[in-house]
Formats: C-alpha cells, structure tokens, sequence
C-alpha cells in the first residue's frame, strides 16, 4: 500500500513540473511588426528586413518555412538584427510561406504571422568541355568599320599566306575602338581565337581586345546594343610578328557573331596590322538549375 500512495506521489509531483515548465514560459510582449515585414529576391535566395522595435524583449526570431526539396526549416536571427539571409532556393519554387515567431530566452514563443515570398532565379552556368572543330572561314565571314583604302583587305586574315596582311586605317585614322567581326556561320556558346601580327617594326598589335558575341549583325554596329560581353583581353604581346591564343570563351547566351573591339594598340597609333586570324569553337555544357528535373 505504501509503495503505491509513494508512486503516486511521485507522479503527482513530475506532472506539476512539467505543468509549470510549460506555463510559466515568458512570451514577447514586443514583437516586430508583420506589416513592417519586406523582402528582396535575389538569386537563389529571399533577404527579409524588418524596422526593429526600441525595445524589444524576445531573444531571437524564428523564420521556419518548408522548403520543396529540404522539409522544413527553420532560420534565426537575433533581437539586434533586422534582416535574415533565407538562401538555398529557386525561383521555380514559386512563392513560399514563411512563418515569424518571436522567441524568449526560456524558450517562449509569440503566435507566429506568415509572410509570402519568392527567391529570384538561379542563373544557368557554362562548363568548358574542351576544344572542337575549327571553323573554316573566309573573307566573306569578316568584317571591319576601319579598312585601310590602299592596303591590306581584312580577307588578307584568312588566306593562308602569312606575308600578306590585313591593315586598319592609317591614312585615314580615327580613335580607338575599333571592330573586327567574324560570321561563325552557326550559333555557338564558346570560341577560341588565335591572332598573329604583322611583322613590322612599327609593330602595331593590339593592346587590349573586348570579346562580345550576338546573334545578329548589321554594318551600323547597332547590333553591339545587344551582344553580350564575353571577355576583356588585356596586356596583349607587342613584339613584332606575336602570335596570341585567346583563353577559352564561353557563354551561357549562345552566338552567331564574334565581336573583337580593339580598344588601344601597343604602338600609340589609331590602328593594328595583323597576318592571320583564325577561330576554334569550344565545346560545352550548360546546367540550367531552374529547368532541371
């Protein structure tokens, strides 16, 4: 009989601490306000701010929302901040429900409020995979905005006789930049270039090339308003008769058209001369993480 009124008692006295342990958890009186609540996408992730109140008496806040590919999760941050970093999603996830609770020290929390966002998408990457075929090219597939009228025509670049050249405007010249296009006859997401200079002594090379690739091309260079900017090359050789490879290009935005813009020479002068130019296309691979399944 003893050993059962003792049981009891026991039970009787864990049963009230527990009761206590849960009653008597303080709950934050002041809370951020839902409404003062905004969010800013960005790529793969959803930046919440907040005005934090003068004197605010929860711990921390919980964010806790249930991501698509993860279950659900929860997020902190703390009374002195006013934002919080929810990283690790796609915008392919459409708008997600986020829940705000305030949390004590003893571990109560305030009724949580819900806040609806979305996370901007993830952009899709390129990956070299390697060298692939030369693209043959010929005259037809040049093009530049400052021939020189009595010497060196640009289909001089691809004739295969390394003592002819091709000249910019000498007697004629205007300022940098100026434009080197070649037709790739196909659409392309990366390229390699090689180039060899005239050998002369005035050694007029380049001295620094901007690489950008579009999908058309008119003779206006109007088409260069929506060509996208692949590379700059800079510090390019000066010797006489140097011979350069570009780095591999790729490019998510696949193109038709490559675009050098030579923007100064190692000369000083307003011009370059080179012997030969030739185009490698570079294989790739894209990951778009938006589209994947």
């Amino acid at each position: 009989m003893k050993k059962i009124i003792v049981s009891l008692l026991a039970a009787t006295v864990l049963a009230g601490f527990s009761s206590c342990s849960d009653d008597d958890k303080t709950i934050p009186s002041v809370m951020i306000d839902q409404n003062a609540v905004t969010s800013v996408a960005k790529p793969g992730e959803i930046v919440f701010h907040w005005t934090k109140p003068t004197n605010p008496d929860y711990y921390y806040i919980k964010v806790k929302y249930n991501d698509p590919a993860k279950g659900v999760v929860v997020k902190n941050a703390s009374s002195y901040a006013d934002s919080l970093v929810i990283d690790g999603l796609y915008a392919k996830y459409g708008k997600i429900d986020f829940q705000f609770s305030g949390v004590s020290r003893d571990g109560g929390e305030t009724t949580p409020f819900t806040v609806s966002a979305q996370a901007g998408a993830v952009p899709a990457t390129v990956k070299d995979a390697g060298l692939g075929e030369a693209i043959a090219l010929t005259g037809n597939d040049l093009w530049t905005d400052d021939q020189e009228s009595s010497e060196g025509p640009i289909k001089n670049l691809v004739d295969g006789n390394s003592n002819s050249y091709f000249h910019m405007s000498w007697s004629s010249p205007s300022p940098f930049p100026h434009y080197i296009v070649v037709d790739l006859k196909k659409e392309v997401s990366g390229v390699m270039f090689n180039y060899v200079c005239r050998n002369h002594n005035n050694k007029d090379n380049p001295n620094q090339i901007t690489v950008f690739g579009s999908d058309e091309f008119n003779q206006s260079l109007d088409a260069l308003g929506s060509a996208t900017e692949l590379t700059v090359l800079s510090g390019l050789p000066g010797t006489k008769g140097a011979s350069y490879e570009s780095p591999h290009i790729v490019s998510v935005t696949p193109f038709r058209y490559l675009w050098l813009r030579i923007d100064s020479s190692t000369s000083g002068s307003n011009w370059v001369a080179l012997t030969k130019l030739s185009v490698t296309e570079v294989r790739t691979t894209i990951f778009d993480p938006e589209n994947a399944k």
